[in-house]
């Protein structure tokens, strides 16, 4: 029995490092037919394309370019970034409008013909998300992954059943005190140096950033910020006296364009100033005694991104002075 669980260990872990390289290979092999694999980075197109994907586009004219193809091209409004978005509409004058699938509206800001660098033809899930969570600070499931691994590595690396050993390496030596024979160790680490280069060949192919705009005629991998924007964070709320709740935040991301508060989803507030960083929930509206409402913050980039506070608090009426908002 236990010989069974080591050899089922042993396929199980051998299977999933086909996987990774198989995923790997995916990624890279376009590489070869002028084609650009690149990661991308947030989740401005999911449910079709994720975070931690790659996406490989092949160069295409303009009559490939037609609304429903999902095109890579230089961002006009980040000059150092790419743009992997969905095309919608093409205009009278040419111009490509385009929007991400997630996104509630589209891009204000047009494509212009010569700024598309291609179509999007494959998608490889999963394969840059150490990337993404590299460039983002996500120590946690990095280390987790790369642990995961080597342990992958050194279980498939046993000796099976299967496998009799190089014909010309020498015999096992034994010793005298009658101790396990010694196996030959050549053969494992030739498979493991290909395999730990083969991933690093791969991962540096299938997603190596670019921070630099990209040239005319430059097929150069590159990071895809898909309209990554920062949430507020820290929300915090106070009462005060008969204005009732004051909610606060800090916010570090990109410069915004505005903020709206929201009561379970609801705009209450909305358009704030860039600078605020704490506003009166309004009292133009009932808050129940026994109720609690959720209130959250969402910061507005760039006038088409947006991200809202994963973090929230919560406000409910008072006995004596009914529709007014305090902290919970």
């Amino acid at each position: 029995m236990g010989r069974t669980i080591v050899v089922a260990m042993v396929a199980a872990a051998r299977a999933a490092i086909t996987m990774v390289l198989a995923l790997g290979f995916w990624a890279a092999a376009p590489v070869v037919l002028g084609w650009s694999p690149t990661t991308v980075m947030t989740a401005s197109m999911t449910p079709a394309i994720d975070a931690g994907d790659v996406v490989v586009a092949k160069p295409a004219d303009r009559t490939q370019m037609v609304p429903g193809r999902v095109l890579l091209a230089r961002d006009p409004d980040w000059p150092d970034r790419l743009r992997l978005h969905r095309l919608v509409e093409v205009t009278d004058d040419g111009s490509f409008i385009t929007k991400g699938d997630a996104n509630p509206s589209a891009d204000t800001s047009p494509l212009h013909p010569d700024a598309a660098l291609g179509i999007g033809v494959l998608r490889v899930p999963w394969v840059g998300l150490p990337i993404v969570w590299l460039r983002t600070g996500e120590i946690a499931p990095l280390a987790a992954t790369a642990v995961g691994f080597l342990l992958c590595l050194s279980i498939a690396l046993r000796r099976g059943e299967d496998e009799e050993g190089d014909d010309n390496a020498p015999p096992p030596v034994t010793t005298t005190a009658g101790d396990t024979p010694a196996v030959p160790t050549t053969r494992r680490a030739r498979r493991a140096a290909g395999i730990v280069a083969a991933v690093a060949l791969t991962s540096g192919l299938a997603a190596t950033p670019a921070w630099a705009a990209l040239g005319e005629d430059t097929w150069a991998f590159a990071r895809v910020d898909a309209g990554r924007v920062t949430a507020p964070w820290a929300i915090a709320c106070a009462n005060n006296g008969n204005s009732g709740a004051v909610i606060s935040w800090t916010y570090d991301g990109w410069q915004p364009r505005s903020f709206d508060l929201l009561v379970d989803g609801e705009v209450v507030a909305q358009n704030l100033s860039p600078s605020t960083r704490s506003t009166r929930v309004p009292t133009d509206r009932y808050y129940a005694l026994l109720s609690s409402y959720r209130v959250t913050v969402r910061v507005n980039v760039a006038e088409r991104w947006s991200a809202e506070s994963s973090e929230s608090v919560a406000i409910g009426g008072r006995l004596f002075i009914l529709g007014r908002p305090y902290c919970r």
